[in-house]
Formats: C-alpha cells, sequence, structure tokens
C-alpha cells in the first residue's frame, strides 16, 4: 500500500480540497489531540489551529519533496507547533502580565548558579512607584515599559518569559518549543534578570 504522505501529496497534484480532506483523515486527530495536551488549549482553539495548519500545508506543499513518511510527518507537525506557539504568543500579548503569578524569590533561591540580584520586583513597584509616576499611573507606564523591553531581547528567550509568567511548568516549556530542559530554569532567570534591567532603563529614560 502507498505511503500515507504519498497519498496525501497525489491528492494534493489533482485537487486541493480532496487533499485537505485525505490529510485530515491521515492526521488531523493526532495534531488535534496535540494541541489539547502539549498547549492546553480548549476544543474550539484547537480545531481552529488544526485548521490553520491545514491551510498552510495546502498553499505550500507542493515546493517541497519528502523522502519518507517520517520526513512529512516531521515537517507537518513542525509547522503545527510553530501555529499553536503563535497562537499563545498572541493569546498572552492581548492579557496583562501580573507580576505574582511566580514568586521570583523562590525561583532565583532555587537556582543554585544564578547569583545576580532580582531586582525588579513588586517590591520594587511598591517602593518607587511614587518617585517615578504621577500618582495613581505607574502601574500603566510600569507595562508599558515591560512591552517595549520584550521586544528587546529573542523570540525564544522572550517566549521562554512568557509562558513561564503564565505558569507553565519547565516541563511544558520545553516540549512547547523544542528545546531542551536541562539549564531552563537557569536561562529564564538570567532572561528575566536582563528584562528587569532593561525595563528599569526605560524608565529612566536610559532607552528609546
Amino acid at each position: 500500500m502507498e505511503a500515507k504522505h504519498l497519498q496525501v501529496i497525489s491528492k494534493f497534484q489533482s485537487d486541493l480540497r480532496d487533499g485537505l480532506a485525505l490529510l485530515y483523515d491521515f492526521y488531523g486527530k493526532s495534531l488535534y489531540q496535540y494541541s489539547l495536551r502539549n498547549w492546553e488549549l480548549d476544543e474550539d482553539e484547537a480545531y481552529d489551529i488544526l485548521y490553520k495548519t491545514l491551510e498552510t500545508v495546502g498553499k505550500v506543499i507542493s515546493r517541497y519533496e519528502f523522502s519518507t513518511e517520517k520526513h512529512f510527518t516531521n515537517w507537518l507537525f513542525k509547522i503545527h507547533k510553530n501555529n499553536n506557539l503563535m497562537f499563545v504568543r498572541a493569546r498572552m500579548a492581548k492579557e496583562e502580565i501580573e507580576f505574582k503569578t511566580v514568586d521570583w524569590q523562590q525561583e532565583y533561591n532555587e537556582a543554585d548558579d544564578e547569583n545576580e540580584p532580582m531586582e525588579f520586583t513588586d517590591q520594587f513597584i511598591e517602593n518607587h512607584g511614587g518617585e517615578l509616576y504621577d500618582e495613581g499611573n505607574a502601574p500603566n507606564q510600569l507595562f508599558a515599559a515591560l512591552e517595549k523591553a520584550l521586544l528587546t531581547i529573542n523570540d525564544t528567550d522572550r517566549d521562554i518569559v512568557l509562558l513561564r509568567m503564565n505558569n507553565y511548568s519547565y516541563e511544558d516549556i520545553a516540549s512547547m518549543l523544542g528545546i531542551e530542559n536541562n539549564q531552563l530554569k537557569v536561562r529564564f532567570l538570567r532572561t528575566k534578570a536582563k528584562i528587569e534591567k532593561k525595563t528599569m532603563d526605560i524608565i529612566k529614560g536610559k532607552l528609546q
């Protein structure tokens, strides 16, 4: 029997709709379950991302040649993983970051080889907010500075920080981003310290 990916490619070559239908039949359930299991999405969100993946594949599949079934499925799941990640990024961008989601001091204490002080905390806001902003306006301006600081780091480090601040475990983050869990906590803490410093620089007018 002809390999599944060859059947899918053949269908796409003859008719886009038939190709999408066969792609869904062969791989749709696995892709859908991946979104539910690995990204903690609800059913509607998982289906939306699945359809986005099918649409993407339909647009680009003709550009590629696949030597094996595994080659094809790895490519397919990479597209799907990226669509999941982009969805989570977009959702997080719409939500206000809560500084108390994670106990930063405990995170710092547990990282044995991380020795730099964690400066940008709720205590910092409490102690210095009145000095930096008009009364009542500190949280909004603080968040705006934090958003600018997040744009100064690379995509992977930004994803790590945002996912951790939304209470994803290090194991979950490693799975979502396709990176090793080893030293992920240290990488997170170092990145967070960098963001905190840049945020304070922006607040103080050192960065544009």
